[in-house]
């Protein structure tokens, strides 16, 4: 039986992964989104550029046996069809290419970039306030931004719970703490070059 660690995985994944997390908010588009100065048209490549990356994070996800195993349900946390919905709505075209993203080792770095997949719906109804200047009021182009809807609270309770968990064994909280790493990076290289005005 390998050595236990203490609970706690979540918080030693957010400590590992606080400088890559922040980088991202330095991010032009991100940083234009979240201050409101983002144009429509920004936005639409925006959220193109997000379809790719969370189309391959979700595919690169369903590779990986044994998440079930930890109460995660794939089927319910994908999003891709919220995008594309925002965008078609946009005008713009639904379709987009994937990101280029490592496959996940095995359960535990998946559930690393899975954290980095939900993590990002924290902040996003605050962003999606944050378009009030480009959008009618409503859902319309901003489904994405709302995560989970009324599911949210429970989804990110059932990720952390599930991260805290796997974290327990210390080889399994080192190759999740990888999985997050190697998923910021991509994330980082794939958004970095996005104009926030077009």
């Amino acid at each position: 039986m390998p050595d236990r660690l203490p609970g706690g995985g979540h918080a030693a994944l957010r400590a590992a992964t606080e400088a890559a997390h922040l980088r991202l908010h330095a991010i032009p588009v991100f940083h234009a989104l979240a201050e409101g100065r983002i144009t429509r048209a920004a936005y639409a490549d925006l959220l193109r550029r997000k379809l790719g990356f969370h189309a391959a994070l979700e595919a690169r996800l369903a590779e990986v046996p044994g998440l079930d195993g930890f109460g995660i349900d794939l089927a319910a946390r994908r999003r891709t069809h919220l995008l594309q919905a925002d965008i078609a709505w946009l005008g713009a075209e639904p379709e987009a290419p994937w990101a280029p993203l490592p496959a996940f080792a095995g359960p535990a770095a998946a559930l690393g970039g899975l954290y980095v997949a939900e993590g990002s719906t924290l902040g996003g109804r605050q962003l999606a306030l944050a378009l009030d200047g480009i959008l009618p009021p409503g859902l319309d182009g901003r489904r994405f931004l709302l995560g989970h809807g009324a599911r949210h609270g429970e989804v990110w309770r059932s990720c952390c719970a599930a991260i805290d968990r796997c974290g327990t064994v210390p080889e399994a909280r080192a190759a999740m703490i990888q999985g997050a790493l190697v998923t910021f990076a991509a994330f980082e290289s794939w958004f970095t070059d996005i104009p926030a005005e077009a």
